[in-house]
This record gives C-alpha cells, sequence and structure tokens, in this order.
C-alpha cells in the first residue's frame, strides 16, 4: 500500500523539476554586441541585436544612437533552422556606428519585445593619423566692398575647396551664409567642377552671392560651407571612419553706414553711375550736334542708357522726362541688363512725332545719387536738345468723329488700359497720315537700301528684322520708309500690315510682348504679308530680295 501512495507523489515531482528545467528555453532570449570596444573617434563598428525568436524588423530603434554616433542605415533578416528534428528562430539587427567624440561612451540597452539587451561602453581615442576637417575642405571668400551704405550691394564669391575623392562624401550639403542687417542672395546655381590644386585633385564649387545692405550698423557675415561626412579607410590598421565635417565658416565684417541726413532727393547709393543718350531720326541717321530740324510728322527716337554699380534694377530710378506739347511722345518699356562686373544697366527709349512748327528746346535729364567712394551727393546729366520744327507741306489729314457717340461707360480705377488705348489711337492715325503722305508726293523708286554708317541695309530686310527683334518702334519707323519707297502698294495689304504693327506696338507697352503672352499676335504672319507684298497694276512689281 505504501508504494501504491508514493508513485502519484514521485510523478507529480518529477514533472515539476521537469517543468522548472524546460522552462528557460521557452523564454526570448536577446542579446547586443559589437566587434571591439577600444575605438578610436570616427571609426566604423559593426553593432548586431540579435533574438531567438522570429520578430518583425520594427522592433529595435536605433533612435537613441544619434546623439553620441555617427549611424548607416540598420539591416534586419530572420531565419528558421531545423537539424535533427529541433527548430531553430533568430532576427538578427547589424547597423554601422562611428563615436562622434572621444572619452567612455555608453551604447545604451535596446528594448526588444519587452526584453532589455545589457549596456555596452567604448573607449574612444583620438588618431593622430586621421585628417581634421581642415585637411579636406577649404572655403575661400572675396567680397566687393565691406563698406557700404543702405540699399548699396555688393558681390560676395565663394569657393569651397573639397581635398578629398567626391565619392566618399556622404550626405553633403551646402551650407547658406548667415549674416544680420544685410540680405543674401545667391546668383545663379552653385558651378561644381574638378580641378589640379597644388597637384592635387580636388573638386571646386563656386558660388556668388548679392549683399545688399538694409540697417545702418556693424555686422558679421558668416560665409557658407560644406556639411556632412566622409568615408575614410585607414591602410594601416584596415580601419573605415566616417569623418565629420564641421569647417569654420569665415567671417567678413561689414559696416553699413547711416543716409547722411542733409541728402535730399531719392536715395541712390552707388560707387559709379554712368548716363549716355543717342538721338535718332527716321531715316536712321544720328543727331551728331546740339540741335536738329525737322517737318511735322516727321520722328525722332531718344535713347537713354543709365548704368549703375551696386544697385538692383528695382532700385534705378523712373526717368520722368517733360517734353514740350508740340510733341507726340511714344515711351517704350525700359529694359535691364545685369552685367558679370554687379553693375545693372537700365535702357529707355522715347519716339517724339513733331505736330507743331515752331522752336523748341527738349530738356535735358538729371540723375542725383550719392557717391559712396567720396562719400558726397553727385549728379549726371544728359543734355537737351533744341529742334526747329517745320511746318510740312502737306495738308493734314483730318477724321471726322461719328455722328452718335455711343454712351460713356464708367470705369472705377481703369488703371493702364485707357492710356494704352490712347497711346495706340495716336499711333493708328500717325500711321496712316505717313501712309496717305508717301503715297501721294514721294518719288517712286524700286531702291530698297538704307545707309547706316558704313552699311547698306534693305529697308524690307530692316523692318522684317526690327520685327523678329521684337523692336516695335523701329518696326514703325522702318515701315513708313519702305511704303514710302515703294509706291502702287495694295491699300489692303498696308492696311493688314499696319494693324499688325499697332498689335505689336500695344503689346510691347504691356511687356507681353517681351514674355511672348500673347496669342493674338504673330511675327511670321506680318513677315509673310511683307514678304508676298507686290505693286498694284499702276506701279511695278518689287525686285527679289
Amino acid at each position: 500500500m505504501k508504494n501504491m501512495n508514493l508513485h502519484p507523489l514521485l510523478l507529480g515531482l518529477l514533472l515539476t523539476l521537469c517543468g522548472l528545467i524546460s522552462f528557460p528555453s521557452w523564454a526570448l532570449n536577446v542579446t547586443a554586441s559589437v566587434n571591439k570596444t577600444k575605438v578610436s573617434k570616427d571609426e566604423v563598428i559593426q553593432l548586431r541585436v540579435v533574438a531567438d525568436e522570429k520578430l518583425d524588423g520594427n522592433k529595435v530603434s536605433f533612435d537613441a544612437l544619434s546623439g553620441d554616433f555617427y549611424t548607416g542605415r540598420a539591416n534586419f533578416s530572420s531565419s528558421v533552422n531545423i537539424l535533427n528534428g529541433s527548430r531553430t528562430d533568430s532576427s538578427v539587427w547589424t547597423i554601422a556606428i562611428a563615436p562622434q567624440r572621444i572619452g567612455k561612451i555608453v551604447i545604451p540597452s535596446f528594448d526588444v519585445n519587452g526584453v532589455k539587451t545589457a549596456p555596452i561602453t567604448l573607449s574612444v581615442t583620438i588618431d593622430e593619423q586621421t585628417p581634421t576637417t581642415d585637411d579636406m575642405i577649404e572655403v575661400r571668400t572675396q567680397i566687393g566692398k565691406q563698406q557700404l551704405f543702405p540699399k548699396e550691394s555688393t558681390l560676395l564669391d565663394v569657393r569651397i575647396i573639397v581635398k578629398v575623392d567626391p565619392r566618399l562624401l556622404q550626405n553633403p550639403e551646402l551650407v547658406q551664409p548667415i549674416a544680420n542687417g544685410v540680405s543674401l542672395d545667391a546668383i545663379g546655381e552653385p558651378k561644381q567642377y574638378q580641378a589640379v590644386l597644388d597637384g592635387v585633385d580636388v573638386l571646386i564649387i563656386d558660388q556668388q552671392y548679392r549683399v545688399t545692405a538694409k540697417d545702418a550698423g556693424d555686422f558679421t557675415l558668416q560665409a557658407p560651407t560644406l556639411s556632412g561626412g566622409v568615408l575614410y579607410g585607414n591602410n594601416r590598421s584596415g580601419s573605415t571612419k566616417i569623418l565629420t565635417l564641421n569647417p569654420k565658416a569665415p567671417t567678413l565684417a561689414i559696416t553699413v553706414h547711416p543716409i547722411p541726413e542733409n541728402y535730399q532727393g531719392i536715395w541712390l547709393p552707388t560707387s559709379k553711375l554712368s548716363m549716355t543718350q543717342s538721338w535718332q531720326r527716321a531715316d536712321g541717321s544720328l543727331v551728331s550736334s546740339n540741335d536738329t530740324e525737322m517737318a511735322t510728322g516727321d520722328a525722332l527716337t531718344r535713347t537713354i542708357t543709365l548704368t549703375a554699380m551696386g544697385l538692383t534694377a528695382n532700385q534705378l530710378p523712373n526717368l520722368s522726362i517733360k517734353n514740350p506739347d508740340a510733341f507726340r511722345v511714344y515711351p517704350e518699356k525700359p529694359t535691364f541688363t545685369e552685367n558679370s562686373d554687379g553693375s545693372v544697366t537700365m535702357t529707355t527709349k522715347q519716339v517724339l512725332i513733331a505736330k507743331q512748327a515752331g522752336n523748341y528746346e527738349l530738356p535735358k535729364i538729371i540723375v542725383n545719387w550719392w557717391n559712396t567712394t567720396t562719400n558726397l551727393a553727385d549728379q549726371s546729366t544728359s543734355p537737351g536738345l533744341t529742334v526747329s520744327v517745320q511746318q510740312s507741306d502737306e495738308a493734314p489729314i483730318s477724321f471726322a468723329p461719328p455722328d452718335v457717340a455711343p454712351p460713356a461707360e464708367v470705369v472705377k480705377d481703369a488703371g493702364l488700359w485707357p492710356y494704352l488705348s490712347g497711346i495706340l489711337a495716336l499711333l493708328w492715325l500717325f500711321s496712316t497720315f505717313m501712309w496717305y503722305r508717301a503715297s501721294k508726293h514721294a518719288p517712286r523708286s524700286n531702291v530698297e537700301t538704307l545707309q547706316t554708317g558704313d552699311s547698306h541695309l534693305p529697308i524690307k530686310q530692316r523692318l522684317i528684322q526690327a520685327i523678329k527683334d521684337n523692336q516695335a518702334i523701329e518696326a514703325q519707323s522702318v515701315f513708313h520708309m519702305w511704303i514710302k519707297s515703294n509706291q502702287g502698294l495694295s491699300a489692303s495689304t498696308v492696311a493688314q500690315i499696319q494693324a499688325q504693327l499697332t498689335e505689336m506696338s500695344r503689346l510691347s507697352l504691356t511687356g507681353e510682348l517681351e514674355r511672348n503672352e500673347s496669342s493674338s499676335w504673330d511675327s511670321s504672319h506680318v513677315i509673310g504679308l511683307i514678304e508676298s507684298a507686290r505693286l498694284t497694276k499702276e506701279g511695278h512689281e518689287l525686285p527679289p530680295l
């Protein structure tokens, strides 16, 4: 009976012992390890985290390493092995890390599905043979001037020299310059190219900036530089490092002087401002003296060119010219050109049509500006012109108004369109008058050349070229000369061409012509009309060009 009673007790004890012995094999085991614990700064080592279960790759986060280590991209793999009927699962995370400072650095523990790994302590030292950032990156700067006035600008040229193989760069990024009291605008895109410097192959990055002063005071400008990392291999030790680029960007001292209290007028600070002009008659010849003669109905083109150093197009003044009432004035939209030396050029044209006989003084132009070289107020002047206008023997064409005028429409804030409409109406009247005058009185001629300087250009060719170059005023002027030298042109053809040139003038005034934003006008159409124009049977056919 005793043996019968002990057997169940022994059986329970054995089951309990078996459960205690086999329980650890059911728990998750996680370990973290590195291939070495004594490393130098920036040296790359491998960190592995291993679990003995098949898990998802997102079970481990390495974000805690970003403060002390340069980290690569983590790799994850899982596997299942069955050997002699025994199954083994594993999950492995591998990541390349490089310490960014010296001393004792602890790799923290990682939580994997509720189980934490043991922390790992690294001993980080300096490798004296490791190149520094200064050995790999050099930044050179050159600025036009460091003494500025408000709204004055200068150019900053920056050259970054990379003295390592560009393929070893890790996440390179151009760090933009920093400054207070001035604005910095990059001019174009950075230029990159290979070169040889002191016998070494290098990568050069060039970038130019426009520095514009805003407030008076003393400021420091920090030049741009290059950030990122460099993959570096030590042939002696066989180790690989990721060197962090921490270049110290050069700094420049900039002083912005206040606007002088006694200065009056529009503030225009520049070290150099020049202004030139030319006067051109309708036949293309230039006025070389201080006076000239013309007849009513004739045209005179005034071209003014203003170039200023250290200013932008938005800062150049709008030239307001008060011409005598005896002239109709057709202004052309100013054009701007940015020059390589940091200056900007503005070109303005006006066409003046004499409508009344007499002697007149076309005004001179005065531009006041502050000379930043002499620190004195200065001015540039373009002289005026004395014009003697003779009454033309042609009877002016009168246009009778319609019997019933349409009701007036009240427009609030009509903007620029009423002025443009008036200009276009006057231009149409003038063009019609010029065609009528040419068709009635000009001698017939089949000579289509115009002398300009030392060259002889066919008038038709000059007209077509002016249209192709979007020169609306030039096209109108040459068109009148063309019809004047070719009597007997079809009136309908002349009217069609004039309508096209009038539309061209409207688009030029609104700026749509140079932006090519209009679908209502096509230069090829009017050029085709000019090319196919023929004389009527009263005249003779034009000779081919």
